[in-house]
């Protein structure tokens, strides 16, 4: 009986010449071909794909490829300019990270519009400072400006290891300057306890805020969690939602992605909210169900832009400072640090350093001493 060839037929194999390219088949039946089309600076190969239901498709689809081998090489580092380098910088490392901070690295390419037509190679300094001051004159806010000089810094970096430059000119230029950054707020226990009462009375979003303040929850942690993600004593942290598009997206880092041990309380918590849910569900003219803990009043997924302002309502209608949705996350740190050991804490975070959590505290701790500072000995002895 004859042996087949890798190719699915029993023609003997016979090397390939340069740049003829490659037909296979795949375990589900289809028949793939492609050609390696040029190679990156780095020497990888760039190819091109081609796709039949028969050997004989994808071999006429491939024929079709063959007259462009070696057409794509890319061209010398002395050639290549910046705008092209960030491109492929971007696309490579946007496999890597976030859709987020994938849509982040498209505009920190546009920012950095005036180096686009430099040569790589002919890349100075000067060039990226007087591209800095163009940020700067457009309005940018320094963090921002920041983020784009991490940015770029990076991808010269790695140009820098592939040796399409001998030394990277973003070492040599300072980030843009950074305003001092307000510290982190947090309420104080009754503070909290005055928002939470106010909150049971008059919003259907007690529950997600009593969750935030319980465990730490991120707000894009929260919107995102399904009844799916709840297991009687455990909720499974999946996702994130993104505060702009509604749509789901992995956690923030991966020691985010976790799980939470629920209190008795936060699961009686949830399971009240659920009956009220049904009850909603029930008496609502238009529903969409997705299974969401936190829905709209329709069943759809809950914007943050409206969470932001019903949360705003709640803290003047309690008499409370509004330190901004994650403040609440702050808040958990501060009460949890001073009944638990920070490493369960960092945990419940979902910190990867608990030394992370420390520092965070830290910073609310001073603000407290400084709140305490201010208290005279006539206020002590008058009791505030």
């Amino acid at each position: 009986m004859p042996k087949h060839g890798v190719h699915g037929n029993s023609t003997p194999a016979r090397r390939r010449g340069k740049g003829e390219g490659s037909i296979f088949q795949r375990s589900d039946g289809r028949w793939v071909g492609y050609v390696t089309v040029g190679y990156a600076p780095d020497g990888r190969q760039l190819k091109k794909w081609v796709y039949g239901r028969t050997r004989r498709e994808a071999a006429s689809k491939l024929a079709k490829l063959l007259p462009k081998a070696g057409s794509a090489i890319l061209p010398e580092p002395s050639r290549l300019y910046v705008g092209a380098w960030l491109e492929q910088y971007a696309e490579r490392r946007g496999r890597e990270v976030r859709p987020t901070t994938r849509s982040h690295y498209t505009a920190y390419i546009r920012y950095l519009e005036p180096l686009h037509r430099v040569r790589l190679a002919a890349l100075r300094p000067l060039h990226i400072r007087n591209a800095y001051d163009s940020l700067a004159e457009r309005g940018l806010s320094p963090s921002v400006r920041r983020h784009v000089h991490a940015f770029l810094k990076s991808a010269l970096r790695e140009a820098t290891r592939l040796e399409l430059i001998e030394s990277n000119p973003a070492e040599a230029v300072d980030p843009p300057p950074l305003k001092r950054v307000r510290p982190p707020r947090a309420w104080r226990p009754e503070e909290a306890a005055r928002f939470l009462e106010y909150a049971r009375e008059s919003s259907r979003y007690y529950a997600l805020f009593a969750l935030m303040l319980g465990h730490g929850l991120r707000i894009g942690e929260t919107l995102a969690l399904r009844w799916s993600d709840w297991e009687g004593n455990t909720l499974h942290i999946r996702h994130t939602m993104n505060h702009r598009t509604r749509e789901l997206g992995e956690p923030k880092t991966a020691s985010s992605r976790r799980i939470i041990y629920l209190s008795a309380e936060s699961q009686e918590l949830l399971a009240k909210h659920k009956l009220a849910q049904d009850y909603e569900r029930s008496a609502a003219r238009s529903w969409q169900e997705g299974g969401w803990i936190f829905p709209s009043t329709r069943g759809t997924p809950t914007q943050y832009r409206n969470i932001r302002r019903h949360y705003l309502s709640l803290c003047r209608g309690a008499g409370v400072e509004p330190i901004g949705l994650h403040g609440l996350r702050h808040t958990y740190t501060t009460m949890a640090l001073r009944l638990l050991p920070p490493k369960v804490v960092s945990e419940a975070l979902g910190h990867a350093d608990v030394h992370l959590t420390l520092q965070v505290y830290q910073s609310l701790q001073d603000e407290d001493k400084k709140r305490a500072a201010a208290v005279s000995l006539t206020d002590l002895l008058n009791g505030g």
